[in-house]
């Protein structure tokens, strides 16, 4: 008897024990008030620098010991790669609760960033929704892209709607405009479900009968935008606040130590040069163009190497360009310029060199080499176009500035020209002393022959090429061969 009782006495204390130790755990789980706040705005266009300023800043809020981070949503959306990427890390956060805020509008890649959070706030004009992707159309414009990528993007939807406790169904209406939503009620489920126009046509006569209500959400055409108070009544909004303080008190955390991490300068600056990239690139090759037509190094040289340093400088910040794609484009540049300088004609080293800056361009755009999603296919697409708009523009660039500003006494000290006055350019003069042509004739090098330049012969002023070698200037040239306006020198 003894030993039952010491066994149903040890049992009973045991589950004491447990018991307490079940109920701290539960009480610490429930227990949410965090030490430290955290708030980190997203404002304006979601692209690669604000997903590499969100990392910096989330680390810094989890050295700073906070174990809530309050995500300030205000933006009309973005680059969807960059979406995909900042709502997985949201939503990969460890041991940190993530609460979306959302003062005005949180629309396309900003709603997926909204619901990768645990909980979403909004203040009384915020609306939220409107995720439908789209890409340059080749007529002009904007399109819609195909079902395969609508199709990984509701996967993410559905995926974090899951997770957080949002309606599922209602999240991938943001994204498709064939997906047609009522709210149902039930006496079985009085709080009602959602269910789609598909599943509804489905039911037979004898499921319809159970229902006490029935109210069409969305219509099949529209995507899911909500404002705060329908976001609040489909339980996606946790609360109404107006505004950031206001949701401090009603989350009961207005006392708690709180620090806002805003973007800084140089990731303001990576954002803005990355968003001028392809006219930064235009102009950079361009300018190279014509440091390569212009004797010595000067003006042109430098706006080029700065411009192209740019581009490169600020892709690679946000995770795009790399070393290989940097070097195949700048070999690209310096087959240009052995073509330019040192082949007569076009097309040995010249057609290879655009062929790899326009490969090095494109690779520096996005962090793929080979297309592996509908959205890479995409997006590797729009970046041919981008790089392509941009060659073209540098080319018409260098176009107008040789056709029409020669003239110009600046443009003249930078580039050679081949638009000259009978007296002191590029027109050969009819007749030397003695009634020969000017073949055989000797003069001086006015400007270095790289291997074009200006030489000087019998007073008149002409330009000239060389057979590939170069000229010092001032030294003695002779004239070797005249192929129509094109002088062809040797030096003696």
């Amino acid at each position: 008897m003894n030993k039952f009782t010491n066994t149903v006495l040890s049992l009973f204390l045991t589950h004491i024990i447990l018991t307490q130790l079940a109920s701290a755990n539960l009480e610490e789980a429930e227990d949410v008030s965090p030490k430290k706040v955290s708030i980190i705005p997203l404002v304006g266009m979601i692209d690669g620098g604000i997903h590499s300023s969100l990392k910096r800043r989330v680390e810094i809020a989890k050295q700073n010991g906070s174990n809530l981070i309050i995500f300030e949503i205000d933006t009309y959306g973005g680059q969807l790669e960059a979406a995909f990427e900042i709502s997985e890390y949201i939503s990969n956060i460890a041991n940190t609760k993530t609460i979306a805020f959302i003062p005005t509008k949180a629309i396309s890649a900003g709603s997926l960033i909204a619901i990768s959070c645990n909980e979403i706030y909004m203040a009384p004009q915020a609306e939220l929704g409107d995720c439908e992707p789209i890409v340059p159309s080749s007529e002009g414009g904007y399109k819609t892209v195909g079902e395969k990528i609508q199709t990984v993007l509701r996967t993410k939807f559905r995926k974090f709607a899951e997770k957080n406790g949002y309606p599922v169904l209602l999240a991938e209406a943001m994204v498709t405009k064939e997906i047609e939503i009522y709210h149902v009620v039930t006496e079985d489920k009085p709080d009602g479900y959602y269910i789609s126009g598909k599943e509804l046509k489905e039911m037979n006569e004898e499921e319809k009968k159970k229902f006490k209500s029935k109210k069409l959400i969305i219509e099949e055409g529209q995507l899911l935008t909500m404002h705060a108070k329908e976001a609040y009544e489909y339980q996606f909004a946790k609360g109404i606040v107006e505004n950031r303080n206001d949701l401090l008190r009603l989350l009961k955390i207005d006392k708690v130590e709180t620090s806002v991490l805003e973007t800084n300068w140089s990731e303001e600056m990576v954002r803005f040069l990355g968003r001028i990239a392809p006219v930064l690139l235009g102009i950079g090759l361009a300018a190279l163009w014509m440091e390569f037509k212009s004797p010595g190094f000067g003006l042109p040289g430098i706006v080029g190497i700065l411009c192209l340093a740019t581009v490169f400088l600020s892709k690679h910040l946000v995770g795009l360009a790399e070393t290989p794609e940097i070097i195949i484009f700048f070999v690209g540049v310096a087959l240009l310029a052995v073509e330019i300088l040192f082949i007569p004609g076009f097309g040995i080293a010249g057609i290879p060199g655009i062929i790899l800056i326009f490969i090095g361009a494109i690779l520096s755009f996005q962090d793929f080499t080979i297309p592996r999603t509908p959205y890479d296919a995409d997006l590797f697409i729009t970046n041919i176009f981008t790089v392509m708009c941009s060659l073209i523009g540098s080319g018409i660039a260098i176009f107008l500035l040789f056709k029409f500003m020669p003239g110009m006494p600046l443009f003249n000290r930078l580039v050679l020209t081949t638009s000259e006055t009978a007296q002191g350019g590029f027109v050969i003069p009819s007749q030397p002393a003695g009634g020969s042509d000017l073949t055989g004739a000797k003069g001086i090098a006015l400007t270095a022959l790289h291997p074009t330049g200006k030489i000087e012969v019998n007073n008149n002023t002409l330009d000239v090429v060389t057979d590939g070698e170069f000229i010092e200037k001032g030294q003695t040239v002779e004239i070797i061969e005249i192929r129509g306006n094109r002088i062809v020198v040797k030096a003696t």
